[in-house]
């Protein structure tokens, strides 16, 4: 019996963010990201994961993201979307680690994308630091908690953009590829995605 062709994609839920995967993907990024759970970060800056096709076109340059976040599952998952969308991505765990790549890989890194909440640095002194190296730097907050932080306050300290969990991953790749761009903030800020 031919039940027609096989789905070509497969979304899942995870940790309130969207996650589109093909289905020649076995395991669901739930569950890929349990068993990575009590991994560290691979021992490279760069990652080499997600050889999938993009699922938005994008110029032949690969625009570099520094991902910062303490949460490990988000760190992934926002790797391998970014990835799949032809970003080059390094990831950091605390704002201390993302000081610390931005210094030796600043020329490469065209967007910085930061959580709010975290240990020690949070995303607000991070920025205040990397504002210090590199004044012209593009930041992204990525936040779960907009009443401790309002998207207003992070614009005004620096941010061009804030994006509110849970959030589409592609719509993420999006907001940064018009980042890297130098795109007009007005022109990502009058996106729906932005939740101010």
């Amino acid at each position: 019996m031919n039940l027609g062709p096989a789905p070509t994609e497969l979304t899942n839920y995870c940790d309130g963010m969207e996650v589109v995967q093909p289905s020649s993907d076995c395991q669901t990024a739930c569950d890929m990201g349990q068993r990575q759970n009590d991994l560290s970060d691979p021992p490279d800056e760069k990652s080499q994961a997600a050889a999938a096709e993009p699922t938005v076109r994008q110029p032949c340059e690969k625009p570099g993201v520094l991902v910062v976040d303490d949460e490990h599952m988000v760190r992934i998952m926002v790797q391998l979307g970014l990835e799949r969308n032809g970003f080059e991505v390094w990831l950091a765990r605390s704002g201390r680690e993302a000081i610390d790549l931005y210094r030796r890989h600043a020329e490469e890194i065209a967007v910085v994308l930061l959580d709010v909440q975290m240990p020690g640095l949070d995303g607000l002194k991070t920025l205040e630091v990397l504002h210090e190296l590199n004044p012209e730097v593009r930041a992204c907050f990525m936040s779960g908690d907009t009443v401790a932080c309002k998207p207003e306050e992070l614009l005004e300290r620096g941010a061009a953009y804030v994006i509110a969990k849970p959030f589409h991953l592609h719509d993420l790749a999006n907001i940064l590829r018009l980042m890297a761009h130098r795109a007009s903030a007005d022109l990502f800020r009058s996106s729906s995605v932005c939740k101010e």
